[in-house]
Parts: C-alpha cells; sequence; structure tokens
C-alpha cells in the first residue's frame, strides 16, 4: 500500500474502493471531467487575483517600476491559459500535475526575489523576502484546491516551499547577506542588540524563513485533504448515481428512484388502486420451435423494447418481463389523473408496434406474431419481499391475478384485448362519462374468471369488428355461453 493510499484511506475512513482505477473508465471520464470543470474556476479566480495584484502594485510603486511585475503577471495569466487549453481531459497528461505547479510557484518566487531592474534605488535583497509576500505563494496554493485534484494539490504545496527555499538561497547567496539567528538566549540579550538583530536589512533570519516553508506546508497540507475528502464524496456520489442507473435496468424508472431513496432494505408496505396490464405473445412457444436460440433471444429483445417503449411513454411502470411477456401498472409507485387513460393507450400502442413488426416481418416470410392484452383496475399492495440480502419490489393482490386472467382469456374470445368492467368504470370517471375511446370495444355478460367467485362483465375488441356509432354507446353486448 502506498503513502497515498494511506493517506487516502486516513482521510477518508473507508478504504480506496471509491478512488476508481483503470478499470472503472467511466467513473475516472467522469472525475477528470469534473476536475476540468474545477480546474476552469480556479484559473478565473487566477485571472481576477492577478487584476487585482496589478492595481495594488500600480498605486503602491507608480510608473515605471511597476512594469517589471507587470511581466511576472501576465506571465502567471499565461500559464493559467495554457493550462486551460492543454489540461483537457482528453489531452491531460500525469507529467502536467507537476510541472504547471512548478512553472506557477517559480514565476511567484522569481518575481519576489529577483531585482527590479527598473529600480535605480534597489533595497537589500532580505527585505524582498519581506512585506508578507510569502502570501502570494499562500494564494496560489488555495487556488490550487479548487481543481478538485489532490495530487496537483500536494504537487502545488511542494512546488511552493521548493521554489522559496530556493528563493531564500538565492537572497542569501547575495554579497553581503548573512543568514544567522541567535546563538544565544534571547534573555541574556540586551532589547537593543535585539533590535539591531530584527532590523538589521542585510540579515536572512533563520527564525522566519523556516516557520514560512512550515507554514506554507500546513496549509497545503490541509487544503489536500480537504481535496480527497471532496473527491472521494464527489465519487461517492457518481457510485450512486450509476447504482441507480443500473436499478432503472431491472425496474421501472419510478420503482428505481423509490427503492433508490429507501434507507429500510424491506421499505414501506403501501396499497393503493391502480391498472395492471398483461401483454403476451400467442402461441410464442410453438413459434419459437422453429428459431435457433440466438434467433429467439433476438425477437424476444425486439418485442420486450417494443412493449417497454409502449409503456414508458404513457408513464407506466414496468414491473418484470414474463419469457415472452411483460407486467406493467399505471397509477404506481404514485396514482395519477388519468392512469386509466393511459393504460389503454399504452395498450392499443402496443398492438401497433406489433402490427409494425408483423410488416417487417411478412417481408422476411415469417410467421406474424400475434399479441394479448389484459387490463383490470382494483386495489393493490406495493412492496419489497424477500430477505435483506436480495429483495424484490412486487405488485401483490387479487387485481394483479385477473389482469392476467383477462389476457389468458383473449385466445378463447379471439380478442387482443380484454379489459375488466372496474377498468371501464375507471375510465369513465376520468373521462366524465365520454367512453368513445372503447368504441371498438363490445361489453360481454358476466363471465367466470378462474379464481374469482363472482362473475365479472368484461369488454373485448374484436378483430374485425366495425366501430361502435359516433355517440361512443356500444354496441348489444353478445352472449358468450
Amino acid at each position: 500500500m502506498t503513502i497515498w493510499h494511506r493517506l487516502h484511506d486516513l482521510v477518508c475512513g473507508e478504504g480506496r474502493q471509491c478512488m476508481p482505477g483503470e478499470a472503472d473508465a467511466p467513473l475516472s471520464a467522469a472525475l477528470r471531467q469534473e476536475e476540468y470543470e474545477a480546474l476552469r474556476l480556479s484559473i478565473g479566480l487566477r485571472l481576477i487575483a492577478c487584476l487585482v495584484i496589478a492595481v495594488l502594485l500600480t498605486i503602491e510603486l507608480h510608473w515605471p517600476l511597476v512594469l517589471n511585475y507587470y511581466g511576472y503577471i501576465a506571465a502567471l495569466a499565461a500559464s493559467g491559459y495554457v493550462q486551460l487549453v492543454v489540461r483537457r481531459p482528453a489531452l491531460k497528461q500525469p507529467w502536467m500535475d507537476w510541472a504547471f505547479p512548478l512553472v506557477d510557484m517559480g514565476i511567484l518566487v522569481a518575481g519576489i526575489v529577483l531585482p527590479n531592474p527598473l529600480d535605480p534605488n534597489p533595497l537589500p535583497p532580505p527585505m524582498h523576502l519581506g512585506f508578507d509576500t510569502v502570501l502570494d505563494l499562500v494564494l496560489f496554493v488555495v487556488l490550487a484546491g479548487l481543481g478538485q485534484s489532490a495530487r496537483v494539490m500536494l504537487f502545488s504545496t511542494l512546488a511552493a516551499v521548493l521554489a522559496w527555499a530556493a528563493g531564500t538561497l538565492y537572497v542569501v547567496s547575495q554579497p553581503g547577506v548573512t543568514f544567522h539567528s541567535f546563538t544565544d538566549n534571547l534573555i541574556d540579550i540586551t532589547t537593543p542588540e535585539r533590535l539591531a538583530y530584527l532590523l538589521d536589512p542585510w540579515n536572512v533570519r533563520v527564525g522566519e524563513f523556516i516557520p514560512r516553508l512550515v507554514l506554507i506546508g500546513l496549509i497545503g497540507m490541509i487544503l489536500t485533504v480537504g481535496v480527497l475528502r471532496s473527491r472521494h464524496l464527489i465519487a461517492r456520489q457518481l457510485e450512486a448515481e450509476r447504482a441507480r442507473r443500473n436499478l432503472s435496468r431491472h425496474f421501472s424508472p419510478h420503482i428505481a428512484e423509490t427503492l433508490a431513496q429507501m434507507d429500510d432494505p424491506l421499505g414501506q408496505v403501501k396499497q393503493l388502486e391502480a391498472v395492471v396490464l398483461f401483454a403476451d405473445l400467442v402461441s410464442f412457444t410453438q413459434l419459437a420451435d422453429d428459431l435457433s436460440p440466438q434467433q429467439t433471444v433476438a425477437l424476444l429483445r425486439d418485442v420486450h423494447q417494443r412493449l417497454a417503449r409502449a409503456v414508458a411513454e404513457h408513464r407506466g411502470t414496468l414491473d418484470k418481463y414474463l419469457g415472452d411477456g411483460i407486467m406493467a401498472s399505471f397509477g404506481t409507485p404514485e396514482p395519477g389523473p388519468r392512469d386509466a387513460s393511459a393504460a389503454l393507450l399504452s395498450a392499443r400502442c402496443m398492438l401497433r408496434e406489433i402490427e409494425a413488426l408483423n410488416q417487417q416481418r411478412k417481408l422476411l416470410r415469417q410467421s406474424p406474431l400475434t399479441l394479448a392484452i389484459g387490463l383490470h383496475y382494483g386495489p393493490l399492495t406495493l412492496g419489497n419481499i424477500g430477505d435483506e440480502s436480495r429483495v424484490e419490489y412486487a405488485l401483490i393482490g387479487e387485481t394483479v391475478n385477473v389482469a392476467h386472467r383477462l389476457e389468458q382469456m383473449t385466445r378463447a374470445l379471439g380478442t387482443p384485448i380484454c379489459v375488466s368492467q372496474a377498468f371501464v368504470d375507471k375510465l369513465a370517471e376520468e373521462t366524465r362519462g365520454d367512453l368513445t375511446c372503447l368504441r371498438d370495444l363490445v361489453a360481454l355478460q358476466p363471465q367466470a374468471i378462474r379464481g374469482l367467485r363472482d362473475h365479472m362483465v368484461i369488454w373485448i375488441q374484436q378483430r374485425a369488428a366495425p366501430f361502435a356509432s359516433d355517440s361512443g354507446a356500444p354496441e348489444a353486448a353478445p352472449t358468450i355461453h
């Protein structure tokens, strides 16, 4: 385990699983993009800081002494622009993480310690290290912390420490400059001697040099820890978003959102009234006997995609795939104002999708597909079933069974759609009694439904039956014995 990983474990406390590796390309790419967006913010603030520093220097130094420092400020601004160009996610290379901090800190320290060629009366070199000039380095270290990269933050800190140390050694190497501190106890030194030492313009005090390096290092390390925490939280957020997307592949988006917000593994049980839809291909088993396994799976994927799209376009919830069919609900996990209308539109859309598929199959001289659909409205119980290690979000209740029975009855009744009277009543409630949308359906006398004690009035769509009158009144219900 490297020092870098140990530092991450110490700060984040949850191991390195939130630090994406090369195998986790999408998460790594997302983090690189986030780093670049943060870099843009950092460079923007750098330009503002450079402008402010230029204004302050102009007020303090006047013309023409300030021209020397305009060059350093322009160099820092140019370095920021170059970083925006070359540190894009697609172009960035590892060497950039340490090269640019060295360049930036080098420019800063050079502007601080090098003599101003336009100054006819230069100050002693050690005085360049005063006037709180070290804060300029601290400012750029803080700006590096906005880049959301702990490595860049750490390299910027090391670059600031090395650049300040190099600049101090350069000053010490100038003629007439001394570099020493008190060797005696301060109690034994008189006040005049102490003042003479502190005010000596040609002496670089060890007692100031080392604490400044330590200060830069401490500020940089604290910011590095902060960036690590921030990066850790970003990684967890991206992981949660990816988990939510993966969850939506197994559940409808509505259900996935509900599951993602659950703190309890089994969640709460909910009771409501909704529409349940079953759709299934008729005689698909016989059709599959003439197909290879690859052809069978390809056909099922095509059918499932079409049926799922019909559900999603009408804000339904795809609850599960059932071999060659699906189970969907409308009004879960929260009821809507037009759940029955949406379910009927979805059912008709499914039939159009299968008809479009049959047109393609006809050109290939393949057998047509027949879709059977059952719809029922009634009370449901929603909740997770299973245990804490594996759960399944399920719809439970007699409504589910009735919808399934209606779908199965379409074979004997010779109809693609079979709906219950309860569904029609709900549709009438939503449309304020306007049942024009059911003009191609007819009501049958009460039928026996397997599993139910009482008979039920059902409505069916006759494949070749003429539409009802424009008034929307259904035709006389035929008797089915």
